[in-house]
């Protein structure tokens, strides 16, 4: 939103730049001892690192927008500490969670992971040894170490979880990873430790939409 702001009051100003000298804007900004324009518009950052002369065309000037948009995402990214904004894919694209093939309750579990309403609250976990957590859930003895093994090798400093989403394909036709089942279901363990009080039935095959629409694709 800030983002969307930010290209408004850039195009207003340019415009009005533009205007004619006769423009009611034009003479209200020169006769005028303080021109809102100069001390408040003009200062916004994304017009003030618009290149010398601005982009002639508005192609150009959505293209500088984007290039923009995407350095402070980049920057954003690479030097917060807040864990959820780092997990993020440092590109300006749709999270494929919204859109792969799933069923309503694999794509809750994907979103709530994605927005950090899993794990939630850091109380005590069931296995006793620990608080549930990011952290913990890591050598938690009651989620299968296999399921971390399955997940793609992550970088240093990366979460498995993390990694794995950030990692799914893109485009709506992609193909479906070999981890895909092992995601799900570590999922579903870490909602059965953050709810041991609900009912959370699961699918005698986790991920089986996607796997069978790949298939289809294939044959």
């Amino acid at each position: 939103m800030r983002h969307r702001i930010d290209v408004l009051i850039t195009r207003y100003c340019l415009r009005a730049r533009s205007l004619p000298s006769s423009c009611l804007l034009s003479l209200l900004s020169t006769t005028l001892p303080v021109s809102r324009i100069k001390i408040h518009l003009e200062k916004n950052p994304l017009f003030m690192a618009l290149p010398s002369p601005a982009p002639s065309s508005d192609t150009r000037l959505k293209t500088f927008f984007r290039q923009y948009r995407e350095r402070q995402l980049t920057s954003l990214v690479t030097s917060t500490t807040q864990v959820l904004l780092r997990a993020c894919r440092p590109a300006l694209v749709v999270d494929p969670v919204l859109y792969v093939p799933a069923t309503r309750a694999e794509r809750s579990l994907l979103v709530r992971w994605r927005l950090g309403w899993l794990p939630g609250k850091p109380e005590d976990c069931p296995c006793g040894r620990d608080r549930r957590s990011r952290r913990h859930f890591l050598e938690c003895d009651l989620i299968p170490s296999f399921l971390w093994s399955d997940l793609p090798r992550c970088p240093p400093g990366s979460y498995p979880i993390d990694f794995a989403l950030s990692s799914l394909p893109l485009g709506r036709s992609a193909r479906c990873p070999p981890w895909w089942s092992s995601l799900l279901l570590m999922l579903w363990y870490i909602q059965r430790l953050c709810r041991p009080n609900g009912y959370y039935p699961i699918d005698s095959s986790p991920g089986a939409s996607w796997y069978s629409r790949s298939a289809r694709r294939s044959d």
